[in-house]
């Protein structure tokens, strides 16, 4: 007889691709979010892929093309980013945060792998993202094809 009580209970993410999230990524973004002391934050996983952890964080001054710069050619990123745009509807200025996946197709196969299969683990921890957009290339990231996505949702 085989007792289901006994057996823990994984995401679907966590088993597919087994990677953990460091309490940090969670710290920093609640930190963006509520304190809003924060406008990025860029997450990759440690030199083993077995974690993702927070590789760079970015002060209210920061802009969205220093952000963009973070997200390199050959390698896979996570990102979070406070974008500030109009409310086409009120005219207003608003935020809204936005998740960022970076997987180029220079990047190596295995790492491409890891991270699509990984992001869900990270994102379900990040309460609170608006909208995301995935990207392969630098023209997937224009700020303002960003803000359009956000005014869908």
């Amino acid at each position: 007889f085989f007792n289901l009580a006994r057996v823990p209970l994984l995401s679907a993410a966590a088993m597919a691709s087994g990677v953990g999230v460091e309490d940090d990524c969670v710290k920093q973004f609640n930190d963006l979010k509520l304190k809003h002391n924060l406008k990025y934050i860029v997450y990759g996983m440690n030199k083993d892929m077995t974690q993702i952890q927070v590789l760079k964080t970015a002060g209210p001054e920061a802009n969205y093309d220093q952000f963009k710069e973070e997200f390199p050619d050959g390698e896979c990123r996570y990102g979070v980013f406070d974008a500030e745009y109009t409310d086409p509807k009120t005219g207003g200025q608003r935020n809204k945060i936005v998740f960022y996946i970076w997987c180029p197709d220079s990047a190596k196969v295995r790492p491409k792998m890891i991270y699509a299969s990984s992001k869900d683990e990270l994102k379900k921890r990040l309460v609170g993202v608006a909208t995301e957009v995935q990207a392969s290339d630098k023209s997937e990231m224009e700020y303002s094809e960003v803000v359009e996505r956000i005014n869908r949702t």
